[in-house]
């Protein structure tokens, strides 16, 4: 990438941050030191009744305790919530919602989610209000995004590979803001990168689908830079039953780690296991950073994992 690289930490503050929120965290900050580029830290509390003031708390704790640096972004709950929470950008999201008002991307639904539970059986929203000409001011509606058939989009990867995605088939017609008035997190999340300006975002596999709708909402809002983003879909990581870590659940919380751990070398190795990097050495961010550099110049090695995300 020419231009420097921007990316972001996103933690959502419904919860504990657990060993899956940590590897993420790393892998961004890893690659981020690599290409000598920006990283920000964006707290996602949109979501209110969700929002747990220990856990944005318990966010900043453990970025210190990991020893991860970030270049803007809030210091500590005060400054977030004075100057950095999406609570404070909610102007900017519902001016983004009436450009897609008005350019004729959206329409109104009423369907509860288990409605749409009861008439899909995948889950997905079957397009049950696409014709039915709600007004959108109405209250108590959602505001959808049509998303037309056979609908893709296209995005590179940190090796400049080119992938394709079926929005569609991924995301259908997907919510831009909630019956409750809040936009919705794909709506938030790429208002907040594309004034950021970020070009590189990395996720867990899990998140192809917000990937696709992201891409879809910038393609709809003509920006021109988004669609040069590149993206690392990393595995996931899972608890001995083989299910996704929760932080509702509390499953591997860092809080646990690090009572049990004290330092951090520990979450270093386990890193640099998951990426098939050599660990026994690591002691420190600077020795994980050391060996992760030296893997990325290695053609064939550490990127072509990161790409496949095994």
């Amino acid at each position: 990438m020419s231009q420097t690289v921007t990316s972001r930490l996103a933690p959502t503050p419904s919860g504990y941050l657990h060993l899956g929120n940590a590897f993420n965290f790393l892998l961004t900050a890893l690659l981020v030191d690599w290409q000598a580029g920006h990283l920000h830290l964006r707290i996602d509390d949109l979501d209110g009744p969700r929002v747990e003031r220990s856990a944005v708390e318990d966010i900043f704790v453990q970025l210190e305790w990991l020893g991860i640096d970030y270049n803007s972004g809030p210091s500590g709950p005060d400054e977030l919530f004075k100057q950095y929470s999406q609570h404070t950008r909610k102007e900017r999201y519902h001016e983004t919602l009436e450009i897609l008002r008005k350019s004729g991307h959206l329409f109104a639904c009423e369907c509860s989610r288990s409605e749409i539970r009861q008439l899909s059986k995948s889950g997905s929203y079957p397009g049950t209000c696409r014709d039915k000409d709600l007004d959108l001011m109405d209250e108590n509606l959602s505001w959808r995004v049509h998303v037309p058939d056979q609908t893709y989009v296209n995005f590179k990867t940190i090796t400049d590979t080119c992938e394709k995605i079926n929005v569609a088939q991924a995301m259908g017609d997907f919510i831009v803001k909630r019956k409750d008035g809040i936009p919705a997190y794909q709506l938030a999340s790429v208002v907040d990168d594309l004034e950021l300006g970020v070009n590189l975002v990395v996720r867990g596999q899990d998140l192809w689908a917000s990937t696709a709708a992201q891409l879809f909402l910038a393609q709809c809002l003509n920006d021109q830079n988004f669609p040069a983003t590149r993206f690392v879909h990393h595995r996931l990581i899972t608890d001995n039953s083989g299910a996704k870590l929760s932080k509702s659940a509390g499953a591997l919380s860092l809080k646990v780690l690090r009572e049990k751990h004290h330092t951090p070398v520990w979450i270093y190795q386990e890193t640099a296991k998951i990426l098939q990097l050599p660990f026994e050495e690591i002691r420190t961010l600077d020795n994980l950073k050391e060996v992760f550099r030296s893997a990325m110049l290695q053609k064939n090695g550490l990127q072509t994992m990161l790409v496949q995300g095994k």
